[in-house]
């Protein structure tokens, strides 16, 4: 007997709100602090279904490390051309090793895929990169106007995100998470103070993500 699959809805009390989510599986050559792959990926697979299941609109760049995980949630839900779930934002520095997941979002028509100029003589390397991504994150957050940023694990440049987000909009709500470790986890003192000690010492990560849900939603009620 086979059994019908229902696709989960695209409405929800964050429908039409950007979320970004920063994430990434550090490098051990380039990352010497502690970061577990496995809360990383359970972590971001939660943050995505929650945020998606709320109605809300994912923006990212997509990390190669993060972009599968990002693509088997997508499809979980209903395909609407007018209306992609995860925006994806890319430099076209990266265009010749971009990953064929990361292509999908758009060829899949579970996302949309944005390419930003890239800086003359910088090349897709972590020292000769820095001009390309800045250009990149400012589009991002300018075409987007994030209201909340998810961090999970990753190196300096999810810091880098982090401040350049809260300097634009200082309004936007923070939700690091501590337990995967990666430099996500040095960030939790900037969450909203009733959702630090969750963020802070909780694994259960579908219970952090519709925690957050309900406080984003709060927030912006509020706003109203």
């Amino acid at each position: 007997m086979s059994l019908e699959f229902t696709p989960l809805s695209l409405d929800g009390p964050l429908r039409n709100v950007a979320v970004f989510l920063a994430a990434s599986i550090p490098n051990p050559e380039r990352w010497q602090g502690y970061f577990d792959a496995r809360e990383i990926t359970d972590a971001v697979v939660a943050a995505a279904r929650a945020v998606l299941t709320a109605g809300g609109v994912l923006v990212t760049g997509a990390h190669p490390t993060i972009a599968p995980l990002l693509l088997y949630v997508a499809a979980e839900f209903p395909i609407d051309p007018n209306r992609p779930r995860v925006l994806v934002y890319q430099s076209a520095l990266f265009e010749s090793v971009m990953p064929p997941a990361t292509k999908r979002f758009e060829e899949d028509g579970v996302g949309s895929l944005r390419i930003t100029e890239a800086v003359a003589g910088e090349r897709p390397d972590p020292e000769l990169w820095h001009g390309s991504l800045r250009i990149m994150r400012e589009r991002m957050f300018s075409e987007t106007v994030p209201r909340a940023g998810i961090y999970v694990g990753g190196m300096r440049d999810i810091n880098t995100e982090f401040q350049l987000l809260r300097n634009r909009k200082p309004t936007v709500w923070p939700y690091p998470l501590a337990r995967p470790g990666g430099e996500a986890a040095h960030l939790v003192e900037f969450a909203p103070e009733p959702m630090r000690q969750l963020l802070a010492e909780s694994n259960i990560y579908p219970t952090v993500f519709r925690k957050v849900v309900e406080d984003l939603t709060s927030h912006l009620q509020q706003e109203q």
